[in-house]
């Protein structure tokens, strides 16, 4: 790998850990960018959505609900990415909600665990009655479930810019032992050059 492409992957890594460390500490940002990131995604969708429908529309003359499917997303996005305040009031709840069912699932399905002879069942329901608990109490403290989303994400980006800089040591270390390799095999070619003068 070129060095240049290494101080890159290691200038990104700097740049994802100080953007990760700011998602920590803005939480309130960090949800809006959110906001903004859910309409860009509904609205490139739709968008992709849309070009599908235009170009199968004269073989699939029943693909009106496509149309209608990726209107309603263009819309949908436009409307998150120009009034993204509504989306950062639902998150939280979301999220929250997600936890609660998410926690309830696992602690029902650890039931299933425990029938068919698993030891340690026990561990995912206790991992399912947390959950579910914290999802309860985002519910009612939705301030908690702002600054869980924006720690779950800044952490994400801060382990995304370690991997970065993991990636560039791991390939040092590769290129290394290849040196080695290829020193190792000069010297053997050039013993067997002697053996046969």
């Amino acid at each position: 790998m070129k060095t240049s492409t290494k101080i890159w992957m290691c200038l990104a890594g700097v740049a994802l850990v100080a953007l990760g460390v700011l998602c920590i500490v803005y939480p309130g940002t960090t949800l809006l960018s959110l906001s903004w990131l859910f309409g860009l995604f509904f609205f490139l969708g739709g968008c992709t959505q849309m070009a599908a429908w235009a170009a199968t529309r004269g073989f699939m003359p029943l693909s009106g609900l496509s149309f209608f499917s990726a209107l309603l997303q263009i819309i949908l996005g436009c409307v998150m990415l120009f009034h993204p305040a509504p989306v950062m009031v639902a998150l939280p709840f979301l999220f929250a909600f997600w936890l609660l069912f998410e926690g309830i699932n696992l602690a029902i399905g650890s039931a299933d665990f425990k029938r068919v002879g698993f030891g340690n069942w026990w561990i995912l329901c206790c991992f399912g009655v947390l959950a579910a608990c914290f999802g309860v109490y985002c519910l009612l403290n939705p301030a908690a479930s702002v600054e869980t989303i924006a720690w779950i994400v800044g952490i994400g980006i801060i382990l995304d810019g370690i991997g970065n800089w993991v990636k560039v040591a791991l390939v040092n270390k590769v290129e290394k032992r290849f040196v080695k390799l290829h020193d190792r095999l000069k010297e053997v070619e050039d013993i067997t050059w002697e053996d046969v003068k």
